[in-house]
């Protein structure tokens, strides 16, 4: 399964903690999905497209990925994320693959997502969430992360930007996950 990236996961660093294996097999293409935007998820570091007429969103298709890899990166993505079939485009050539996109559960701020700025200035922190939710593969079901979540991003936050550690209650919202 080819697997269209626009957000994080253009990282080969957060890939391979993700996938937990060397990704020298995988291959990153840049391409572009028509008829999106890529906007920020509210309060999040992360991003979510929207549909958007004459909008195009430039990513990667990546390719190599085993069955297990998929598993992984939909734990990784969440319920916030439904896999969906698109066609994306290299040069001339249209290409099929799936993308994550975003459930009800995320809203977009209405504020472009950049991933070069996304790099210099918030990977460092990802890095340590991801790392601990995949830690979590396997162990716990969706639910329990989902829960588990605001605490885990507080101590992301505060390793990486000098916030104060803070025991969160988990959000509570019709619907609500973790992101």
């Amino acid at each position: 399964m080819r697997l269209f990236f626009f957000g994080s996961l253009m990282d080969p660093d957060l890939v391979r903690l993700v996938l937990d294996r060397d990704i020298s097999d995988v291959t990153f293409t840049p391409a572009a999905l028509l008829g999106y935007e890529r906007q920020r998820a509210r309060n999040e570091s992360f991003p979510i497209i929207v549909p958007t007429p004459g909008g195009r969103v430039e990513g990667m298709l990546v390719g190599g990925l085993t069955a297990e890899d998929v598993l992984r990166i939909r734990w990784y993505e969440s319920d916030d994320y439904a896999l969906q079939p698109c066609l994306v485009g290299i040069g001339d050539r249209r290409h099929e693959a799936h993308v994550f996109l975003a459930t009800e559960t995320l809203e977009a701020e209405d504020i472009a997502w950049d991933f070069d700025h996304w790099v210099a200035t918030e990977k460092p922190m990802c890095i340590a969430l991801a790392t601990e939710i995949m830690a979590q593969y396997g162990q716990i079901s969706s639910v329990e992360l989902t829960r588990r979540w605001p605490e885990m991003k507080a101590r992301a936050s505060a390793r990486y930007f000098g916030e104060p550690v803070v025991e969160l209650q988990p959000r509570r919202r019709a619907g609500g996950r973790r992101r």
